[in-house]
């Protein structure tokens, strides 16, 4: 593990001055990632639900006008689900949000370091779902009580704004190729999630689950970044790719 790890740091130090060599001017990211509603105040029911899910989409870019200051935004789709612990997907019912987010990024390093960790924070619109939706559906349970059957009714109004502040890392893969990892606090203004699930047969027939989301969601992302103008890749920087992939396959090689 020590030599692997060593080897690792040879190839990154031997790939940092590859880097950075000409001023990039803008960027364009892609990525998908994950939600947890974070808030439920509902406490009417007979049983408790856990922390809902959903599945998060965007399509962004980044202009630089200063060395670490970067203005952000771009196109996000969000699905929320209601009830995951029931279902073998996100959710019993999935409610759709989308629109647009703008926002800044601050990067604490020299654009030529591998390794780019930043903080910043974005306004994300929405133009779905923004009235109150209400229904009542059958359902059968995947999961916890797999084959059950309930009565879901519904109550769903979407934030038209949201609030998130962010923290991420973007990792340069290649000369304008970067890895990027976000992680945000989203804090919908105005909206929830209201919802009660009563079972109609099996062992918990006639009991019920109740939530009241606020809106207040986690999201972790991973996505690509491509740098514009594009830099060519140096033959070093082909050589250490290769090195590193030949490296990692003979680790693994050797258990």
């Amino acid at each position: 593990m020590k030599k692997r790890f060593l080897l690792f740091a040879i190839i990154a130090l031997r790939i940092l001055p590859t880097y950075g060599q000409e001023e990039k001017k803008w960027s364009l990211q892609t990525g998908f990632g994950e939600i947890k509603m974070l808030e439920n105040k509902y406490d009417e029911g007979d049983l408790f639900v856990s922390e809902d899910q959903g599945n998060a989409f965007y399509l962004s870019a980044d202009y630089w006008f200063s060395q670490h200051f970067a203005l952000n935004g771009g196109i996000a789709f969000e699905q929320q689900g209601l009830y995951t612990d029931y279902s073998d997907g996100i959710g019993l019912k999935k409610v759709n949000m989308l629109g647009v987010n703008v926002g800044v990024k601050y990067y604490f390093f020299p654009k030529k370091w591998i390794f780019q960790p930043h903080i910043g924070a974005s306004v994300y619109t929405n133009v779905l779902n923004l009235g109150n939706q209400k229904g009542e559906s059958k359902v059968i349970l995947d999961q916890g009580y797999p084959g059950s059957h309930g009565v879901l009714n519904y109550d769903v109004q979407c934030p038209a704004l949201s609030l998130s502040p962010r923290i991420g890392l973007d990792i340069h893969l290649l000369s304008s190729l970067s890895l990027c990892i976000d992680y945000d606090y989203r804090i919908g203004l105005w909206g929830s999630n209201k919802a009660k699930l009563r079972f109609t047969d099996g062992v918990l027939t006639g009991q019920t689950i109740g939530i009241d989301e606020r809106n207040i969601r986690s999201g972790i992302s991973i996505g690509l970044k491509m740098d514009f103008p594009a830099k060519p890749i140096s033959n070093e920087a082909k050589d250490n790719l290769l090195w590193l992939i030949y490296s990692w396959i003979s680790s693994k090689a050797n258990y």
